[in-house]
């Protein structure tokens, strides 16, 4: 790829198609309905599951019951509506559409009376603490079965069925309790507190027995293949969370999760199950230093798991070509310090447990996303829905920065990833909704999505309409991350379809290309590179202190011509660090091996003290200086002019701050200052470092102006090779 400034190196072509979309709210359900579950039948029939809670209810003490409803296809008819209450709170928390219609429902009461059926697997209650419970019910609404789940089980997660009417079912065990494990069934380890004791129940069709229990598998999410495999995954804490050799590990299991300090979440880990039980396919972990909390689960034709969940760990592994591969978190020392905010992931792994297919973070700086559900459509797209927490969540170039959410307005979104995690549609949010919930998709790509509002759920169809721009993707110049904020002086990368094709490649940034420009707020922005399918240009530094931009993109240089716009924010600062290539074609925070050293990091072009590239096989002596090269660092001190070329080293302020644990010896920044040859709003950072181990992992943030919020570099901190000191 041809590179139009200094330092500008070889980018990714991943891309984001930007689409529009409608949104229209069903007509509303009954107050007080909060649905945890939907589906669609062939008929277009929509199925509803969840908690009724009604009125007046006692605010630190709401009690539900279950409810699973059926509406036409427009939402305007309630065809059934049943309730099924205990004299305590009772809540359905995951349904399932059989291939005859039924409706199988799981959750958990904490009623020793819930509606049970004579000769299931369990009609009365084992406890006086909370249960799982299972229930099936006819096209038409009957209760052909309802039982309590094996007496250890405190709840259902997650139900799935096959073609025989046979209902599997994941959740937690309370600690201690008999459950009757199926002889030769596989078993994940022995229960421990918190976290790990799961099971896997298969029941028949008549809800009456189970034909395979097993322990150790799953607790979140449960999924089976065409071939009845069976797909489970949940969060595990330290040495007992199970995985086979040859499965992908991207990281060890760690003990300090939520089971002791309720912190994060424990180590995911999912698994391939057979058809029987009797036979572990695989299992592995794919999770971070912080863990990871799996949301929802599907299976492809492949036979290839896709995960949706949020995690707090920053090198939660990516992989390059997705489309959000590193995302800015708040650094952290210990497993017991401040833990980065969540963010949420989509991940697809192989059909043998053995590789990523692609995996990509989802979310924005500071106060990120949360994903809460996921369906596939039926071209393999993933739709999934949430709640988003901050104003440059993926995917709003259409929406007005001051409709977008907040970390005081969180706002639930839909949006949709193509198979292949490169294109994501405009997200679309579903104001004035708080929290996305469940999500199903029609035979036509409308997506139905659920959403809580703090008094019951409102149903919305959503129309994602397909791509309509040609510019698919907008992207920092320096780490490839999608961008839907900018900074003053920042380089950036419109990526697209015929965008300039008599373009000549490399530009004068201090010419402008005649035919083709780039505006943001009507001040033109300085282009670097142009071609059919890339832009390089610079974000003017004349945009500071205004409350959004918006970019418009005009081309008269394609056929046809290009005349787009994009409402992006702005941010003071939004750093980033120019990395090797090496970074963009490999898991992106799969950990380094060099002379038997294992470590976690972005690798940055970093120059050693007599100029060559820092790596293990060439790391800087201890004690010397490297330099790094650094983007979207916003104002400084001097002031930078928009397009120009540094002619000097000129020490620029504010300088980066690094943050680095106790545990490691030392770095310090020695300077911060521009760049002799290359484009004003670059820098060059020297620093010194020291290190009695072979390597150094920096995090790095910028302050920004006013006493307001650091701007955090994006990923989990730069990887540095170092000689120790003697």
């Amino acid at each position: 790829m041809r590179r139009g400034a200094p330092l500008l190196l070889s980018l990714a072509l991943s891309a984001g198609h930007a689409f529009s979309g409608t949104v229209q709210q069903l007509p509303a359900l009954p107050a007080g309905s909060a649905v945890n579950a939907i589906q669609i039948d062939a008929s277009g029939n929509i199925y509803v599951a969840g908690a009724f809670f009604p009125s007046p209810q006692d605010p630190n003490n709401p009690v539900g019951h279950v409810f699973v409803g059926k509406l036409s296809p427009d939402g305007s008819q309630i065809m059934w509506w049943r309730v099924l209450a205990g004299s305590k709170d009772d809540r359905a928390l995951a349904m399932v559409l059989g291939s005859d219609s039924s409706a199988y429902v799981t959750g958990t009461t904490v009623s020793p009376d819930f509606p049970t059926t004579t000769g299931s697997l369990q009609p009365a209650s084992a406890s006086l603490l909370t249960q799982g419970f299972a229930a099936k019910l006819s096209p038409a609404g009957a209760v052909l079965y309802s039982t309590y789940l094996a007496g250890a089980a405190i709840g259902g997660n997650s139900i799935a069925t096959d073609s025989s009417g046979h209902a599997f079912i994941t959740g937690y065990l309370l600690l201690g309790a008999a459950f009757p494990i199926s002889p030769g069934a596989v078993t994940g380890g022995p229960p421990f507190p918190g976290s790990g004791n799961t099971f896997v129940l298969e029941l028949d069709a008549t809800g009456s027995s189970a034909l395979l229990a097993i322990t150790g598998f799953g607790g979140s999410a449960i999924t089976l293949d065409h071939q009845g495999n069976i797909y489970a995954v949940g969060d595990y804490a330290g040495s007992i969370a199970p995985n086979t050799p040859g499965a992908f590990h991207s990281i060890s299991p760690n003990l300090a999760c939520n089971s002791f300090v309720g912190s994060f979440p424990c180590t995911q880990v999912a698994a391939k199950i057979s058809p029987t039980g009797t036979q572990l396919i695989y299992a592995t972990f794919i999770s971070g230093t912080y863990g990871a909390l799996p949301a929802a689960i599907a299976v492809d034709a492949a036979g290839n798991l896709i995960l949706a969940g949020n995690t707090n760990s920053p090198d939660y592994p990516t992989t390059p070509q997705a489309y959000q591969p590193a995302i800015a978190f708040i650094p952290v020392f210990t497993k017991f310090s401040q833990v980065p905010e969540p963010v949420g992931y989509l991940t697809r792994l192989n059909a043998s447990g053995t590789a990523l297919v692609w995996s990509t973070f989802f979310g924005g700086a500071g106060m990120p996303a949360q994903i809460n559900a996921m369906a596939l459509d039926t071209a393999g797209n993933i739709v999934f829905t949430g709640a988003g927490y901050s104003s440059d969540l993926p995917g709003l170039w259409a929406t007005p920065v001051a409709s977008r959410p907040t970390s005081t307005n969180p706002l639930a979104f839909v949006a949709r990833l193509s198979q292949d995690g490169t294109v994501l549609s405009s997200t679309q949010l579903l104001p004035p909704l708080h929290y996305g919930g469940p999500v199903a998709v029609r035979g036509d790509g409308t997506v139905l999505a659920a959403a809580y509002n703090g008094n019951g759920s409102v149903l919305q169809a959503v129309s994602l309409s397909a791509p309509a721009t040609r510019v698919t993707a907008i992207s920092d110049s320096a780490d490839n991350a999608r961008l839907s904020s900018v900074a003053p002086g920042q380089l950036i990368t419109l990526y697209g379809n015929n965008l300039a094709p008599n373009a000549p490649g490399a530009v004068d940034p201090t010419e402008p290309l005649t035919g083709l420009s780039i505006r943001f707020n009507g001040i033109a922005a300085p282009l670097l590179y142009a071609s059919a399918n890339q832009i390089n240009l610079q974000v003017p530094f004349e945009i500071a202190g205004q409350s959004q931009v918006t970019m418009e993109v005009s081309s008269q240089l394609a056929s046809p011509p290009v005349a787009e716009s994009y409402i992006l924010g702005l941010l003071d600062r939004q750093p980033s660090v120019f990395l090797l290539p090496d970074d963009f074609t490999r898991a992106v925070f799969d950990a380094a091996s060099c002379n038997g050293q294992s470590v976690s990091g972005l690798r940055p072009v970093a120059l050693n003290e007599d100029g060559t590239l820092n790596s293990c096989a060439n790391p800087a002596p201890s004690g010397s200086a490297v330099t790094i090269f650094m983007n979207g660092i916003g104002v400084t001190t001097p002031p930078q002019t928009t397009g120009t070329l540094s002619n000097s080293l000129t020490a620029l302020s504010p300088g980066p701050v690094l943050l680095i644990s106790p545990s490691e010896a030392s770095a310090t920044i020695l300077s911060t200052s521009t760049i002799p040859g290359s484009i004003a709003g670059l820098a060059q950072v020297r620093i010194q470092v020291s290190s009695p181990s072979g390597s150094l992992t920096i995090p790095m943030y910028v302050p920004s102006p006013s006493g307001s919020a650091e701007s955090f570099v994006r990923g989990p901190g730069l990887l540095i090779w170092i000689v120790p000191a003697n």
